[in-house]
């Protein structure tokens, strides 16, 4: 009996250690998301902007910020608590709640990329209230939101080539697609652009175009098709996109220059 004593105080003691080891190496996440927040209660914009990610920045304005946190009642925040931590590569991601000052609580969730040595938030989420249809959060986004989609995915896809290195690439594939296949492998999908140092960071400065309606296939799987009108060739591109819940991920990218 005391030698099974001994075995189950080893095995608490080893689960204690990982749990706290778990929230040591996840602290920079949730310092960074506490701070984002503390900031906005603050009103301290400069400060809040701190903790943006350059992607985010440039997605998104201040002023759209602004709307979407006085209209979320996230500007009223309180405290938060995080039921869900973890790291992978370059990416982290944090699932919890947000009281406000008035004792609401807003279930969000958090993308966060490592950038310039520290985490910096690339996307924040709020589930949605009020009545929603059941197909609703299904439908088509609409075409701002389409070619942000199309420009975000680009721009990392840019900074892969660039870097030779499609790990933070592939942390924002879906999940469906992530069960099929690895960072290297899907790196190797695209060696002739590293290869021949093909830049695709000037797709930045252009928009792209929707070569036909973007549509919902039989498989659900969201389909946007179309090119960029990049010089002297023509960049064309087919994307593929899955809903999983709250938002459309990545699940195929076909590119072709002619």
């Amino acid at each position: 009996m005391k030698r099974v004593f001994t075995v189950v105080l080893v095995v608490v003691g080893l689960i204690v250690a990982l749990v706290m080891g778990i929230f040591l190496m996840t602290s920079g996440v949730t310092k960074t998301a506490d701070g984002f927040f503390l900031a906005v209660q603050n009103n301290d914009w400069d400060s809040a902007d701190s903790f943006l990610a350059e992607d985010f920045k440039a997605a998104t304005s201040k002023e759209n910020l602004m709307s979407f946190l006085r209209n979320s009642a996230l500007i009223n925040f309180k405290s938060a608590s995080w039921s869900s931590r973890s790291i992978s590569g370059k990416t982290g991601e944090l699932e919890g709640s947000v009281e406000t000052e008035d004792g609401g609580q807003i279930p969000v969730n958090i993308t966060l990329v490592k950038e310039s040595g520290g985490w910096k938030i690339l996307s924040i989420q709020k589930a949605e209230a009020g009545l929603v249809k059941g197909d609703s959060r299904k439908s088509i986004p609409d075409d701002e939101t389409l070619r942000s989609m199309t420009d975000d995915c680009f721009r990392k896809f840019a900074r892969a080539v660039n870097d030779k290195d499609f790990t933070e690439f592939y942390a924002g594939i879906s999940e469906l697609w992530k069960s099929q296949t690895d960072a290297e492998s899907l790196g190797g999908n695209f060696k002739v652009f590293m290869d021949n140092n093909v830049d695709f960071t000037e797709l930045e400065s252009l928009q792209p175009v929707f070569s036909e309606e973007p549509f919902i296939d039989e498989d659900d799987i969201l389909r946007l098709n179309g090119y960029y009108p990049t010089q002297p060739n023509t960049m064309y591109f087919k994307l593929g996109y899955i809903y999983e819940h709250p938002h459309w991920k990545l699940s195929g990218i076909n590119i072709s220059i002619k």
